[in-house]
């Protein structure tokens, strides 16, 4: 992430759009694992057993359409205790959308998962993290939190485990870091038994946002 666009987002979540925006967490020394475009029928059950593993807490931004084919998979990230929000029901990019599309894009998911789980939340992420200003402007309007992230190892590539796991090593997360990651690909789930460990005997502490 190159220096400017952190900069904005810093100035976004600290000034701009405090109560709308966020990319990293507010203070102290935890860290946020999410995983966005779930929930995956193979995988997310893979995820949720390392993590259980390891005795880390993560947010998983399901896609609407793609929880309600899986309502298992929704009830027990939220019974294990993981943060649940929206990646839109349908996972359009969010500056291609009308504001009556976006509105519905949002409410659709959040009663989803409310009818789900039983649990509320106003929080949404952007697929493949697209924003604009007018976007930005729009989320606030309709009293949603957009979450962004700090640090990605780009797993979305799917490209191996090894791959991913050198990605991860040259750059190790810090205190309030929100990490994205994915629970849709294989080579996640095989890195993350290795990560987690190194991670935690580094010191991080995992907080659900």
């Amino acid at each position: 992430m190159s220096l400017i666009a952190a900069m904005t987002k810093e100035l976004l979540q600290t000034a701009l759009l405090r109560d709308s925006f966020q990319w990293r967490l507010g203070s102290g020394d935890q860290v946020a694992l999410t995983f966005d475009d779930g929930p995956h029928p193979i995988h997310t059950p893979g995820v949720l057993d390392v993590l259980a593993r390891h005795g880390v807490k993560a947010t998983y931004f399901l896609v609407g359409e793609r929880a309600a084919r899986c309502p298992e998979l929704v009830a027990r990230i939220a019974a294990e205790g993981h943060g649940l929000a929206s990646h839109t029901y349908t996972h359009r990019e969010l500056p291609r959308l009308t504001r009556e599309e976006l509105e519905w894009e949002l409410a659709a998911t959040r009663k989803l998962l409310r009818e789900m789980t039983g649990r509320d939340s106003n929080l949404v992420r952007p697929p493949r993290g697209r924003i604009s200003p007018l976007v930005l402007l729009r989320i606030r309007s309709l009293g949603y939190r957009l979450v962004h992230w700090s640090r990605t190892y780009s797993d979305y590539l799917q490209d191996g485990r090894e791959a991913l796991l050198q990605r991860v090593l040259a750059q190790p997360p810090v205190a309030r870091d929100i990490i994205l990651l994915h629970d849709n690909n294989p080579h996640t789930v095989e890195a993350l038994d290795e990560i987690l460990p190194r991670w935690l005997g580094a010191g991080l502490r995992f907080a659900a946002i």
